[in-house]
């Protein structure tokens, strides 16, 4: 069973580059940066709603937080810059039209998902801009209420001042731990999100949680690799002024690769539960179950000792004959 779960994630890799994942993931990663100033403007107008600048700012942060240090250097203070400048109230058309052009990361994904997992998308474009709208409102929901935990967090724990608290407070590295830990698992539930309903088709959780282990899994030690990499690489000599830009496009495309790498990966385990069913349905037609004694003697009694074919022997009545 071991060596077939290995060879479902090989053979996942053949697939990627069979399907042009690669190709895709750079679709994926061109529009994510595209997407990212409109998701912020709204993010904005949503905090400013909510809470103010400070939000929105922390929020940012949080955007960023599983980042290499040199991608985020590169996009982090020219999202401030846009947030500074755009004022959308929530309400308005500016921040409708952010809104929509903040979809086109998600509709880039969906398609990549599309592909990896082999359907059709049968719903129409209306529906799908739709749920791609609930995504980006649910995803900036979601990091404001962590930001609003971290930015009113210790107020509130410096006035309650329980014991637990500030024991963890004074240990930087479990804080750090712990955000961490909490950022991971809502990149997580975000992902799952994305396998199940952002792609076309059903699925159930028990499908799709091995495509998110191993991404995020693959996602981490990607972030770990990279901003090493970007110590001992010197991209300027390939990209002089854009290095940092650069930098962050080849993140975000290593990014979407794992994602829809966690799809094939799903696929093709799919694909095995299937082949395996339906090669136990052949067995059982080709083989079935013999009866029981019971069946055996009230389909098979006349009136003698044993009935019409003697003793009960399950062997005859498997090959369709009487006992001798």
């Amino acid at each position: 069973m071991f060596f077939r779960q290995i060879k479902t994630v090989v053979q996942a890799f053949r697939e990627l580059f069979a399907d042009s994942g690669f190709s895709m993931a750079g679709a994926v990663a061109f529009a994510f940066v595209l997407s990212l100033f409109p998701f912020c403007i709204f993010l904005g107008a949503l905090a400013g709603y909510f809470g103010g600048e400070a939000l929105a700012r922390q929020a940012v942060n949080q955007l960023f937080e599983m980042a290499p240090k040199p991608v985020v250097e590169a996009i982090a203070p020219e999202v401030m810059k846009v947030m500074g400048r755009s004022r959308f109230d929530l309400l308005t058309y500016g921040a409708f039209i952010a809104l929509f052009f903040a979809t086109g990361a998600i509709e880039s994904l969906r398609a990549a998902l599309n592909v990896a997992y082999r359907v059709k998308e049968r719903r129409p474009y209306p529906v799908c801009v739709l749920e791609s709208c609930g995504f980006v409102i649910l995803s900036a929901a979601g990091m404001l209420v962590l930001a609003w935990g971290i930015v009113v967090g210790p107020q509130v724990a410096s006035h309650l001042k329980p014991t637990w608290l500030l024991w963890l407070a004074d240990n930087s590295w479990i804080a750090l731990i712990t955000r961490y830990i909490i950022v991971t698992v809502g990149v997580a539930g975000q992902l799952m999100a994305y396998h199940l309903w952002l792609a076309a088709g059903k699925r159930r959780i028990a499908d799709v949680w091995p495509g998110v282990l191993i991404s995020m899994v693959l996602l981490i030690l990607a972030a770990q690799l990279f901003a090493r990499w970007l110590t001992i690489s010197d991209y300027s000599r390939f990209y002089a002024g854009l290095t940092q830009i650069m930098s962050a496009l080849v993140f975000f495309q290593m990014s979407s690769v794992i994602v829809i790498l966690g799809a094939e990966i799903n696929r093709g385990i799919m694909e095995m539960k299937r082949k395996l069913a339906a090669a136990h349905d052949l067995l059982d037609a080709r083989y079935p179950e013999p009866p029981t004694r019971e069946a055996f003697v009230a389909q098979n009694d006349d009136g003698g000792p044993h009935g019409a074919s003697g003793p009960f022997n399950p062997g005859y009545a498997r090959a369709g004959t009487r006992n001798p």
